[in-house]
Order: structure tokens, then C-alpha cells, then sequence
């Protein structure tokens, strides 16, 4: 849009707002933004437990946030208009989550361990309660510490429980890397199941040192490479930023949804950040480069979204599912 000539004729300016996937850090860039007058939207906050901080600072202040990533359900349970979602909520996750567990990789016994935050958290709820609602009830329930360079007492807990599966859900893919590594290390035949941080072929594949062959992952998105409509902004981004991790192209995806919806409140020659919230509201099958068409619901969440499912092969991750809820 910018290379068409801006916003009715006004270039676009991107501000960047680094929250360290910090809530304190989360909660300063909101303040920062929401005082910016020219600010009328944010791609982001891309975790739960940010976009919490930070919730009613962007509601209070009308500020449009589209979230790539932000899975928590309560996020948009909270009366506030402004929070919109391209990703499906972890309450779809937990239960396509537990219907993999079960259906594709063939669990009875399962390892659940997550990091203390709002995502990870909520996450392995819902994933217990659908696994117990499917029949699988043996489940050893943990926790692990984000940016931990030693996950060895829990998973030596976690070997002599001697699972089928290890769901280990952690915000970032370093500590998923340093997860299936010593899980292999300390000979546990498990399989390594991870969460989206993991979809990362430099910090989870290449830094688990060939530890997460055969491992699986899931996502909030589906694999970029083989969409036709993405062709395009691969070969573009690859070829200047190099190669393409999981979280960029909804990101991508969002920011110009958010782009449409300034442009369309910006029609009139006036605009405010009400006039763009009204409009990603109106927001219906949308197509760009994620495969399926964009619409949201009346709480500002995706509709229709699914989970997708990734093995390990190599140096890629080869989708092996997709799952809605059935």
C-alpha cells in the first residue's frame, strides 16, 4: 500500500514497539502508543501474556490490535471491541491438540509440561480437559521455567513416568530445542510434541542438534510454502531476510488487514481510531496469503480458524494435519 502511494495520499509510517515478550516491557509500549495521535493501529501484542498487560491500556484508549499469535480465550471475552485475532484461540488448540495426541500419534499415556505464563498455562488446560473427555486420563501435569538452560530434574521425572508423548508447551523455540535435546539425551522414548515457538528451522531444528527429527509441532498457521498466493512474499522476503519463520506471514497477513481498514476509514478524508476499529469489524473473507479467506466475529476472533500440525523432516517441517475441532 505504501508503494501505492500511502493512505489517501499520506505516507504510512511503521512504529516499532519491542515488549521482549514482557509484560512490563508490553505495558510501556502501549502507553508509548496509545499517545501517539497518529498511531491507529498495532499488529500485535503477539503473546497471551503481553496482550493481558496490555489489554485495557489499547481498550480505554480505542487503539486497533490485531494479535498473530495471542491464543488466550479471555482476550477477547472482556467486553473490549478493539482486540482482533488471525489465529484460532486456544480453546480450539487444546481441543485439536488432545484430538492429535490421541488420533495421529497414538497416545494413552501423556506429559504435559508448560511454562508458567497465560499462554502456556491456559493452554495445558484445555488440553487436559479434552484428553480426559477423550478417554485419556493418565497424564502427568508439570511445569518448566521459560529461558531455563537445564530442563533435566523434570524430565527425569518425566522419564521414569515413561509417557507415549511429551506435549511440551514453552513460549519460545530455544527452550523447546533445549527440551527435545536432553529429553534425547536422557533416553526418553517419548515423542517430543511442541507448541508453535517451535516452528522455527534455526532455533528449534538446527539448535536441537538433530534431536528433533520426528518430532511434532503445531501452529497457528498453515505451511506458507505451499500456497500459491504466498509465492510471491516468500521468494521477496527470503531473498532480503533469509528464511521465513512461523510467525511472519501472519503477521504480514495482519498488518494488512489493518492497512485496509485505515485506508477504508480514511475514505471520508477524515479518520479516527473508533472509524478503524468499526471497519476491521466489517472485515469478511478477506484474501490474502494464508490460504483462507479472513472474516471476523462479533468478539473480534477469527472464524474458522484451525490447527495445524507439523513432523520434523530434515531441516523443514512437513504438515501432516489439519485439525477443526472434529
Amino acid at each position: 500500500m505504501e508503494c501505492q502511494g500511502g493512505i489517501q495520499g499520506v505516507k504510512i509510517e511503521h512504529i516499532m514497539g519491542d515488549d521482549a515478550l514482557d509484560p512490563a516491557q508490553g505495558i510501556n509500549v502501549a502507553r508509548k502508543f496509545v499517545s501517539d495521535e497518529l498511531m491507529y493501529g498495532v499488529v500485535g501484542p503477539p503473546v497471551s501474556h503481553v496482550a493481558q498487560a496490555s489489554l485495557k491500556i489499547y481498550g480505554k484508549n480505542n487503539l486497533a490490535c490485531i494479535t498473530t499469535a495471542a491464543s488466550k480465550p479471555e482476550l477477547t471475552e472482556s467486553g473490549y471491541k478493539h482486540f482482533f485475532r488471525v489465529n484460532a484461540r486456544n480453546d480450539a488448540h487444546g481441543l485439536n491438540c488432545a484430538l492429535f495426541i490421541k488420533r495421529y500419534l497414538k497416545a494413552h499415556k501423556v506429559a504435559v509440561l508448560n511454562e508458567k505464563v497465560a499462554y502456556c498455562q491456559n493452554l495445558a488446560t484445555q488440553t487436559i480437559k479434552n484428553l480426559k473427555e477423550l478417554g485419556i486420563s493418565d497424564i502427568l501435569n508439570d511445569t518448566i521455567v521459560a529461558g531455563s538452560k537445564d530442563y533435566s530434574a523434570v524430565l527425569t521425572k518425566v522419564k521414569a513416568y515413561k509417557p507415549d508423548v511429551i506435549f511440551f508447551i514453552a513460549t519460545a523455540a530455544p527452550d523447546q530445542a533445549i527440551g527435545v535435546r536432553q529429553a534425547k539425551e536422557l533416553g526418553i522414548e517419548a515423542i517430543f510434541f511442541g507448541t508453535e515457538g517451535a516452528r522455527d528451522k534455526t532455533d528449534f531444528i538446527e539448535a536441537s542438534e538433530g534431536a528433533a527429527e520426528g518430532a511434532y509441532v503445531y501452529h497457528f498457521s498453515p505451511d506458507i510454502y505451499s500456497i500459491q498466493e504466498a509465492d510471491a512474499y516468500v521468494k521477496n522476503y527470503e531473498a532480503k531476510y533469509g528464511t521465513l519463520s512461523g510467525f511472519g506471514p501472519p503477521a504480514y497477513e495482519a498488518m494488512n488487514i489493518l492497512l485496509t481498514a485505515i485506508d477504508l476509514a480514511a475514505k471520508d478524508g477524515k479518520i479516527d481510531r473508533e472509524e478503524v476499529i468499526s471497519q476491521l469489524s466489517a472485515i469478511k473473507n478477506y484474501k490474502g496469503i494464508l490460504g483462507f479467506p479472513v472474516s471476523f466475529d462479533e468478539k473480534g476472533d477469527l472464524m474458522g480458524g484451525a490447527t495445524y500440525f507439523f513432523k520434523v523432516n530434515g531441516q523443514n517441517f512437513d504438515q501432516v494435519a489439519v485439525l477443526t475441532g472434529e
